[in-house]
């Protein structure tokens, strides 16, 4: 209902001076009908002037640019939210309880099949997040894998904050296994929420699969344990069997006595992969045959297999610090085995050790030099390394005080530089990463790009004598060295490079001292992490094979635990490796016949990224393609998994009390399936109005003009008729 709540007219212009003018338009056509020739009635006279003065006035306000201004007052309708839980736990049957039936026949009560015209009904599902408003509650799915009720009532309030949002139906079984507590954001919700509880609040007989531990990441060849955690109800002194399956076939297998009183209860089994690569298994237990649902009795995930020890040759040109901090922290980390060999001053290597033969030197998946070669390095050895490296053996080389640039230039093609300077006198030098090191994964030593950057600027100064390298075409430099802490100076050279052609992986550092930065952290209270952090990911990327692409396109993980989100980063390069912005990289993915499609977004210096919140569980295949104005750049692959176990099968029971927190928390009352028919008293608002101004500027509307028109041909016609002059 609408009702006028003020009128106005509004000039643009002084409005006494406009009264005024009224006054003086007035007094001018009472003087001028004063007396008239022939003289007419008092009556005519009156009705002449009054004319003029209308037409005359009429002129005037459209000077002025009138506005006229209404504001209505309109009645706002409320609205009542109604959340319906749209998760698989809807469909279980507890003790009397089938909880779809449940959930049709309270939609078809009364209060909601004839609302009345009091209050607008608005309908919304909700699972794991809060879904699009549906015209149809009766015909959801129920196939939600996960519910975050506080979420949902979050969007909901954000979605509705423009309207009369006056109350929240919420329709559930309490089972929410995701997000924050929705007690807490019910205590500040604003509006009353009203749960109707579906399902039995009593616990039901069952047995599940609760939990497991286990490593994501393993070594062939190594076992591996897996902590499985079950729980039961009302299978007192049940003996049952846990076991471990891969490809249907059992790897292990423990018996456990249930205790019956819903209390986890944990086992440990193993098992032993030979094979690198990804691996899935399957925990299961028994079905019993009074149990609530056997869809919680398994559990799956996925582990992925690598190859047992990574073995890193290290061949140095004298024992030094730096030799000393890489053995030490290389041996440190897991999985690495490292065979050192020192040369002495007259060629030979320490311990009378001589370099393995080409067939040994195949069997190393990498190869540190360390301040290597040197003017002392024999023939033999050089030829060697040689000939090992011109099959494309990855190689990191690490300068030093001593090293022979010379014999070092016979292995460029092995490197990441064509030519460098000779040595000059050593200077201490600040090590400035570039824009493309800070994301290089070489070069991560945090996640957070602000806390990468920090960690290489707390890092300690160190040394060079090397002023110059010229790069090979397919190289890059990620980080350049420089004598001002500040980097402002233009006298940077650079420091680390790679090459990466596919087939062939380098890493050249132009410096040395880097156990500075093992060292002397420790003496600012610090620790050694980021130089640990870094030597992994130099070893981890060398003997990591993957294609020169101008895109890539990768998860976080390989490994998914149901309901978590799946975050896909890309990076863009054009032919000569520049970054591209502004590109469309779109990420297809397929599970078992089924495909969606998510389309990256651009943060900067070509990276991308984006997410999905929820996918069900299975294994996964994506493409992903970069186009830039039609024009494709590039095409990436990977694949990645997500176990199936849902959190819809943790806790079957309703849970009451966390709706009668939320109903209590919110101002709300709690209502069961059974029983809501008060329900309808609860739904009883005050009035609320939204006022509506609207205005016109009248000297545009001919209807004005023609009045005036009117009044003037009147005047004129009377005048006439009358024979006055």
């Amino acid at each position: 209902m609408n009702q006028i709540a003020d009128i106005s007219l509004k000039t643009n212009g002084n409005t006494w001076l406009l009264l005024g003018l009224f006054v003086l338009a007035a007094a001018f056509s009472l003087f001028v009908y004063r007396r008239t020739i022939p003289p007419v009635p008092p009556a005519w006279r009156g009705l002449l002037a009054a004319l003029r003065m209308l037409a005359l006035m009429l002129v005037l306000l459209l000077l002025f640019e009138p506005i006229l201004s209404v504001t209505r007052r309109k009645e706002k309708k409320p609205v009542v939210a109604v959340l319906i839980d749209d998760s698989a736990s809807m469909t279980l049957r507890d003790g009397t309880f089938d909880r779809k039936k449940e959930l049709e026949q309270t939609l078809q009560a009364p209060v909601f099949q004839n609302p009345g015209t009091e209050v607008s009904f608005r309908y919304f599902p909700f699972s794991h997040t809060l879904q699009n408003e549906t015209a149809r509650p009766d015909s959801m799915a129920l196939t939600g894998d996960g519910t975050d009720i506080h979420v949902s009532l979050k969007k909901l309030k954000e979605g509705l904050s423009e309207e009369y949002f006056a109350a929240t139906i919420l329709i559930t079984d309490g089972a929410d296994n995701l997000g924050a507590n929705p007690a807490r954001l019910a205590k500040g919700y604003g509006v009353p929420i009203h749960p109707i509880a579906i399902g039995d609040p009593a616990q039901q007989k069952d047995v599940l699969v609760s939990n497991y531990a286990t490593n994501e990441i393993a070594y062939a060849g190594n076992d591996v344990p897996v902590d499985v955690y079950v729980a039961g109800h009302g299978f007192d002194k049940r003996r049952i069997q846990v076991r471990l399956m891969e490809n249907s076939k059992a790897v292990d297998t423990q018996f456990i006595t249930l205790n019956g009183d819903g209390m986890e209860q944990k086992v440990r089994l193993s098992f032993t992969a030979e094979e690198p690569g990804m691996h899935k298994y399957d925990i299961r237990v028994p079905e019993i045959d009074t149990e609530l649902t056997g869809l919680n009795n398994v559990k799956s995930f996925y582990t992925k297999i690598l190859k047992s020890k990574i073995k890193a040759l290290v061949v140095a040109g004298a024992p030094s610090p730096d030799l000393l901090f890489l053995k030490r922290t290389l041996r440190s980390l897991q999985n690495i085995d490292v065979t050192t060999f020192v040369e002495k001053k007259n060629g030979a290597f320490y311990e009378g050790a001589q370099l393995p033969v080409l067939q040994e030197l195949q069997e190393f998946d990498c190869i540190l030099l360390v301040d290597y070669p040197r003017k002392s390095t024999t023939r033999a050895s050089q030829d060697r390394l040689r000939e090992i490296l011109a099959q494309g053996k990855p190689v990191l080389f690490l300068a030093g005080r001593l090293t022979d640039i010379a014999k070092l230039m016979a292995w460029k093609a092995a490197l990441p530089f064509e030519a460098i300077q000779k040595p000059q006198h050593e200077k201490q030098v600040f090590v400035r990463v570039l824009p493309q090191g800070l994301y290089h994964p070489l070069l991560r030593l945090s996640e957070d790009d602000l806390e990468n950057k920090r960690l290489w600027q707390d890092l300690p100064p160190v040394y060079s004598n090397l002023p110059a390298a010229t790069l090979n075409s397919s190289s890059q430099t990620l980080a350049v060295s420089d004598m001002a802490p500040s980097g402002a100076t233009a006298g940077q050279a650079p420091f680390l490079t790679v090459h990466d052609s596919g087939k062939r992986k380098s890493v050249g550092i132009l410096g040395y001292g880097l156990w500075r930065w093992d060292f002397l952290m420790w003496g600012v209270g610090k620790s050694n992490a980021a130089y640990r952090q870094l030597l992994d990911n130099i070893v981890r990327w060398l003997t990591t094979r993957e294609d020169n692409k101008l895109v890539k396109v990768a998860t976080n993980k390989e490994i998914y635990r149901s309901g978590e989100k799946v975050e896909f980063t890309g990076q863009v390069y054009f032919e000569d490796f520049q970054p591209v912005d502004g590109a469309e990289v779109v990420v297809q993915l397929k599970n078992a016949g089924e495909s969606q499609e998510l389309t990256l977004t651009n943060i900067g210096n070509g990276r991308y990224a984006g997410d999905l919140q929820f996918l069900s569980g299975g294994d996964y295949e994506f493409t992903a393609t970069a186009h830039q104005q039609s024009r494709i750049i590039g095409r990436d692959e990977g694949r990645f998994s997500v176990e199936t176990f849902s959190h819809e099968y943790q806790n079957t029971q309703m849970n009451q009390e966390l709706l009668q927190q939320i109903a209590s928390a919110s101002g709300g009352t709690f209502f069961t399936s059974q029983d809501f028919s008060a329900l309808q008293e609860e739904l009883s608002f005050r009035e609320q109005y939204v006022s509506l101004e609207s205005e016109w500027e009248l000297r545009n509307k001919v209807a004005l003009l023609v009045a005036c028109l009117i009044l003037l041909v009147t005047e004129w016609f009377i005048r006439k008729r009358k024979g006055m002059l």
